[in-house]
């Protein structure tokens, strides 16, 4: 039994709630896995709020049951009467293993994801990658439907969208979890559009046919309020990637990840504070983005990544013209707390891509020019990925 993680520092009145998404529907296993797992964390005062992505084969001591991977956790919890059952159990996994506390759960299945998006009417989704699938037609599940998303701005209803979070064929489960959040950001925004939050009292029965809780009206009405204050900018999206685990093979010949412990306690106290802090309490660099790419579909895509990196995007416009390579314009008068190393990795620049032009009154701190060369996929990620050979599950691995 490990020792147990100290709790992560927080700010007073800050509030965790984990969101799970669970694959009830499974017809090839008699036993159901939480396979989405991300802990939303809000701070009223700012507010900000943060986004952690935990990995469904990260390998952790569940409380009352042993070692296991973290999304058999809530089944775990539930089909062995643990204490809480199984929202209780994933809260204190995550608390045990993680050291961040969980105050309140919200859960769905993949009917209620769906009932969720399409509720909404869809959300629009700014797509980084190219990405091909083929899933079962909802009208006839023995039928295949093809799906093709290509980068660019798309507006998903709630099978696309269940697909492109779900999807694993040409891509990987770090990817997956990106993709999940990039979803969440978006039905953030689509309910912000359609101004829902003022109506949750009269949707507050429709929503719990769709998801599982244990936040009441109250509480909701509460972080609604919080939520339609909330700045883009102050929004943080982490993720428990490849760079803090190391692949380990379990004794029932499961291929599983272990934290790396000293690397994954500076991610997630960097992940809970507030975004400013990382930049001595200075409000975000201010970006203004020029679409030279000769392709107007990828602005918006090169926006929101801006965005996920704690940039101010305070303009979009069309550059006028096609440039051959994708330019980083610094305007800013001090190199302190430069952000142009983050920016020549997220655009694999080299230092003949920066131009200098320091603009005493600038009203932005830096421009970006979109190339011809601009490709929106190769920020996703600035660490290579590997997936490991699929293992072949034994018995054991397979017994509740």
């Amino acid at each position: 039994m490990p020792t147990p993680m100290p709790l992560v520092e927080m700010p007073d009145g800050t509030i965790n709630v984990v969101l799970l998404g669970a694959d009830e529907e499974r017809e090839d296993s008699p036993w159901w896995r939480t396979d989405v797992i991300i802990v939303v964390s809000i701070n009223p005062e700012g507010p900000y709020v943060t986004l952690l992505s935990i990995p469904r084969d990260l390998y952790v001591w569940i409380p009352g049951y042993g070692f296991d991977r973290i999304n058999t956790a809530e089944y775990r919890g539930q089909v062995n009467n643990l204490p809480g059952g199984g929202a209780g159990t994933i809260k204190a996994t995550i608390e045990y293993n993680l050291g961040i506390p969980i105050h309140f759960y919200a859960r769905a299945n993949f009917e209620g994801f769906v009932r969720v998006v399409d509720t909404l009417g869809g959300v629009d989704i700014p797509i980084e990658c190219e990405l091909h699938d083929t899933f079962p037609d909802p009208g006839d599940p023995e039928q295949g439907v093809d799906i093709d998303f290509m980068p660019g701005v798309q507006h998903l209803g709630g099978h696309q969208a269940l697909w492109f979070v779900r999807s694993r064929w040409s891509t990987h489960d770090f990817d997956r979890n990106r993709r999940q959040q990039q979803v969440l950001r978006a039905l953030y925004r689509q309910a912000m559009s359609l101004e829902v939050i003022p109506h949750i009292p009269d949707l507050w029965d429709t929503l719990l046919e769709s998801v599982e809780t244990d936040l009441g009206l109250d509480e909701m009405l509460y972080l609604g309020l919080i939520g339609s204050q909330l700045d883009w900018s102050n929004v943080k999206s982490r993720f428990i990637s490849s760079a803090y685990l190391e692949y380990w093979i379990a004794p029932s010949g499961a291929h599983v990840l272990l934290p790396l412990t000293d690397g994954l306690a500076p991610l997630i106290a960097e992940a809970f504070q507030p975004p400013a802090a990382g930049r001595a309490n200075q409000p975000p660099f201010r970006v203004e983005v020029w679409n030279g790419s000769g392709r107007p579909e990828l602005g918006t895509v090169a926006v929101e990544r801006l965005r996920w990196e704690g940039f101010e995007v305070v303009d979009l416009l069309d550059a006028g013209q096609v440039y051959p390579r994708t330019q980083i314009v610094n305007l800013t008068t001090t190199d302190k707390g430069s952000p142009i190393e983050l920016l020549m990795r997220l655009y694999s620049r080299v230092h003949s891509d920066v131009i200098s032009q320091p603009t005493e009154g600038s009203l932005v701190d830096l421009r970006i020019i979109l190339g011809a060369d601009y490709d929106s996929c190769v920020s996703t990620t600035l660490i290579q990925y590997v997936e490991p050979p699929t293992p072949t599950p034994t018995p054991e691995e397979n017994t509740p």
